[in-house]
């Protein structure tokens, strides 16, 4: 609305209005009225009424002392939202008035509520931030000039915390010119800031206020080159209970500033401030205060890590005596007593420094590399010691009261630790002679299993480095050798423990590739492994590591196959082992059948499918669809598209395969049947058959015909999004060429079916859409002539996917725009497309302009616009005219844009077509004024603004 004098925004209204008396009936009720529905029915009411003109006068009119103090916040809460919300609504010639009334009010409020006054310095903030676009650049300035004048020091650092904080939260509202421009005037105040912040540090009771201007600011990036009398500021009395958090969370922030990095001299000034924290960090390690422990880790983390290179520079003696004690702090703080996560929560941060630094010291010259090795490779094998113990379980008691989150986090964090010493092993061969130290010491009745436990884990975890490094001499390859070799033949006798058990067997597998190299040690590290297949609590492990040696031993361990059948069967009949482990198993054998003779092959997949081919048989001709009678199939086929996966011959010795699909093809076709309404079932089928066609290659076209009806008769009762990816996809691309009758019949039978469903439940169904448009999309790219033909009708392709693009998945938006913009690139060699794209013009763009402006998800809006490259392109003419007689339709795409808005959309967009960066960049400001968030900076035209950034 017009503002007028009578009606003007911050004039409040008469305390006997009616509203303000609605207003504070509604305010009642939500914060006294023992209804939920009503407290609920008045917050709704509050939300509605925030965004009436009207509000901006009782807002004034609510902050009145006489009201009750939650009348008063929702007085403040209104002049905010107008003010973050509505700031386009604001007259330029009310501007000064209405910043009067704000600091008046934030001035009156200084002594309290306090939950009123922190909403009005939040909403002088917003003003802040809207004004500086525009009227009021210096706005930073001013304000602390005026609140430090007319009320105290304390408004105005609370006002600066705020004013960067608001910038970010209110950032979707602003277009990214005006964006840099509030950027810019901010950062022009930057000098102001840091001299009032410094000047008000000198009063002990505005520390703390003085802290968090400073750590809200460097969001801004503090200037570096001038940052002594701030660094000092920071490191004053950092001993300061009180104060020590928020300094060290203003320490971080300041070194996470990009510019950093181009000033050594001072990150070389701060390093040596955190290391005179050394003899504080002994004393909190030594009473077990785990929060300045972590305060003195972020630290170091952050002056470190981002840094290792400018440490290993050090040149003279001092800065290397610094960067030792800076290295050996960050040992103490990865090696911090207790257990991840429950006794301390930091020490995994450590974690990216070693692995980083280590990276730095490898990626030096080979000279460099060594002396900077013989400088901290014993660094590292002190960390290997550390990380050794930090990796050891909890006693069984303490374990057992963790929580199941606790517990997956500290699994996590052996992963990464894990991770840590394997890169540490492949510069630091030296790091396996620690743990063999390690291990022999473990050689006492008195050793807990945790220790045995944790040093078998840091063997399995540098295993891939042992791999690279075994080309180096004979003298230490044997070496190597030989510890592996001892620590694989003492497995056997090993303290009794579920978990030692279970680290061991995946130490196994882990060391696969080395066992194909020392064939000698292979055998008995598969009898530990087999020996425990059987165990349903070790089955896993054991499995897993079995599937790892049969992938890198699979020609050594060919001959023994026979020798593994039997203890697949006892797991097959086991019912404790899971199905999954049952699978992975026969998987493991099924790889060793690829290397036997052909003769062999027959009996050998008879060993092992015979049963599941019998079971299938049975289960084909049991109409029962229940859990039991599922977990059974699952597990049969699951061993049928095992066997097709794992298993890979020649053609010419594929026979006993084929025997095998055809002995199986009719208890599936009916099982398929029976189970079609199961989505799981039918998915594990798809795989089957997937698994099947890659196995046997042309062998397997004598299925085709029935596989691709089948596929189709399940797909027309049930839209399951398996059926296309896995299904229809599959078939796509690889029989799109060869295959183009087949194939183009079966595209004809889904399209239809899917058809259906935008007439019904598109909504609803937003995978298979997707999946649609994700097999189309590889019809056009496999072979086009397909989609070219009059049956593929193409034209109602089209108009579906312009019926999808305002379809509020993500996912299924973006697959929509690839199909489109493969499509339209077809337009010049394509009659069929150029006749599908002409009838359905006009829908189209009318489509894109209106997805663009409210009728797609914001997170889409990059894919939408890519459609106006080929657009621009191909048919600009046409697409001008298009547009611009669409745009001229009043309220399109929404009421927030102008009919000047849509005229310079139209031709920016047709100018910059050939810059895909800067088309994407104005349709999305386009649509961000579509959306209302035009946060165009108010004209300057008619105010100047002073000097010092004030008002004239």
């Amino acid at each position: 609305m017009a503002w007028t004098e009578d009606f003007a925004p911050w004039k409040p209204l008469s305390f006997d209005d009616p509203y303000i008396n609605e207003v504070k009936q509604a305010v009642h009720a939500l914060y006294n009225h023992p209804e939920e529905t009503i407290r609920s029915q008045a917050e709704t009411w509050l939300l509605q009424q925030q965004r009436l003109p009207i509000t901006w006068q009782a807002g004034w009119t609510l902050l009145d002392f006489e009201n009750k103090v939650e009348e008063q916040y929702f007085g403040a809460h209104f002049i905010h939202h107008k003010i973050s919300q509505c700031w386009s609504s604001i007259s330029v010639d009310h501007f000064q008035n209405l910043l009067q009334a704000l600091f008046k009010k934030i001035v009156d409020y200084r002594k309290g509520p306090r939950v009123v006054q922190t909403r009005l310095t939040v909403a002088v903030a917003s003003f802040a931030v809207h004004a500086m676009q525009g009227p009021w650049p210096g706005a930073v300035t001013h304000s602390i000039t005026y609140l430090c004048q007319h009320g105290n020091a304390d408004i105005a650092l609370e006002v600066l915390v705020l004013i960067p904080e608001e910038m970010s939260s209110v950032s979707n509202y602003f277009t990214s010119r005006n964006k840099t421009t509030i950027r810019m005037r901010a950062r022009d105040s930057i000098g102001d800031v840091l001299h009032f912040t410094v000047e008000c540090y000198k009063t002990p009771q505005l520390r703390h206020a003085c802290l968090r201007v400073l750590n809200s600011w460097t969001s801004l990036e503090l200037p570096v080159d001038r940052s002594s009398p701030i660094i000092g500021l920071m490191f004053d009395d950092i001993t300061d209970r009180d104060l020590f958090e928020i300094k060290v969370e203003c320490i971080v922030n300041f070194l996470r500033q990009p510019t950093i990095s181009s000033y050594p001299s001072v990150l070389w000034d701060i390093m040596a401030k955190i290391a005179q924290l050394k003899p504080m960090l002994g004393e909190s390690l030594q009473s077990e205060d785990m929060d300045i422990c972590q305060g003195i880790c972020q630290l170091l983390m952050a002056v470190t890590e981002p840094n290792s290179k400018l440490l290993l520079d050090a040149g003279d003696t001092e800065k290397l005596s610094l960067v030792s004690c800076l290295v050996s702090m960050l040992l103490d703080c990865t090696g911090i007593p207790g257990h991840y996560p429950v006794d301390e929560t930091f020490s995994d941060t450590t974690l990216q420094f070693w692995y980083t630094f280590g990276d730095e010291i490898v990626s030096e010259e080979p000279d460099r590399s060594r002396e900077l090795l013989s400088l901290y490779g014993r660094i590292f094998q002190r960390l290997v010691e550390v990380l050794t113990r930090k990796v050891m379980y909890p006693s069984d008691n303490y374990w057992s009261s963790w929580t199941d989150e606790n517990k997956s986090e500290f699994e996590n964090y052996r992963k990464e630790v894990g991770d840590t010493v394997l890169n540490i092993q492949a510069f630091v061969p030296q790091c396996i002679n620690v743990l063999h130290a390690e291990y022999l010491s473990c050689q006492t009745l008195a050793t807990s299993w945790q220790k045995v436990e944790s040093v078998l884990f840091m063997f399995r975890s540098i295993a891939e480095a042992i791999y690279e490094r075994d080309d180096e001499t004979s003298e230490n390859q044997n070496v190597i050798s030989e510890i592996i070799s001892a620590v694989i033949e003492s497995l056997p006798s090993l303290p009794e423990h579920p978990k030692i058990a279970r680290t061991a067997l995946l130490l196994c597998g882990a060391f696969s590739e080395w066992l194909k190299r020392h064939p000698d040690m292979m055998l008995p590290a598969v009898k530990i492994v087999m020996s425990h297949v059987n165990v349903p609590s070790l089955a896993p492990a054991s499995v897993q590591a079995f599937r790892d040696i049969c992938i890198e031993c699979t020609e050594l361990l060919a001959g023994e196959i026979a020798v593994f059948i039997e203890p697949f069967k006892a797991v097959y009949k086991n019912p404790d082992i899971k199905n999954r482990e049952k699978v992975r198993l026969c998987w493991s054998l099924c790889t060793l059948c690829s290397q036997v003779p052909s003769e062999s092959l027959v009996m050998h997949l008879q060993s092992l499918l015979g049963p599941s081919c019998v079971a299938l048989k049975e289960l084909a001709s049991n109409p029962q669809v229940n859990k039991q009678t599922k977990e059974k199939l699952k597990l049969q086929v699951g061993i049928c598209n095992a066997a097709f996966h794992a298993i890979s011959v020649p053609p010419t010795a594929a026979m006993p395969l084929v025997s095998l699909l055809a002995e199986i093809w009719e208890p599936l076709k009916a099982i398929l049947v029976i189970w079609s309404t199961d989505e799981t079932i039918v998915e594990e089928l798809m795989k089957c058959y997937w698994h099947a066609i890659n196995c046997l290659g042309p062998l397997f076209d004598h299925y085709l015909d029935s596989l691709t009806d089948m596929l189709c008769q399940c797909y027309e009762a049930n839209q399951y999004q398996c059926l296309i990816e896995n299904g229809a996809q599959g078939l796509m691309n690889i029989y799109g060429q060869d295959k183009p009758d087949l194939v183009a019949g079966m595209l004809q039978r889904v399209s239809n079916t899917t058809f259906q469903l935008f007439a019904v439940n598109m909504s609803d169904r937003p995978d298979i859409i997707q999946g649609f448009f994700s097999l189309h999309l590889s019809a056009l790219r496999v072979n086009p002539q397909i989609v070219y033909r009059k049956e593929s009708n193409c034209k109602a392709v089209l108009r579906a996917a312009i019926t999808a693009i305002t379809m509020q998945d993500y996912h299924t938006v973006k697959e929509v725009c690839r199909w489109l913009s493969e499509f339209l690139s077809h337009y010049p060699s394509s009659p069929e497309v150029q006749n599908a794209i002409t009838s359905e013009f006009n829908f189209l763009v009318t489509e894109l302009l209106r997805g663009i402006g409210t009728a797609s998800p914001a997170s889409t809006v990059d894919f939408l616009a890519e459609m106006f490259i080929p657009l621009t392109r191909i048919i600009p003419n046409e697409l001008r005219q298009a547009m611009l007689v669409i745009l001229a339709t009043e309220n399109f795409p929404t009421k927030f844009v102008s009919s000047d808005e849509k005229k310079k959309f139209v031709s920016t967009l047709l100018l910059v077509h050939g810059n895909k960066r800067r088309l994407k960049t104005e349709v999305k400001e386009f649509s961000l004024i579509s959306r209302g968030y035009n946060t165009a900076a108010v004209t300057t035209t008619t105010t100047t603004p002073s000097k010092d950034g004030g008002m004239r």
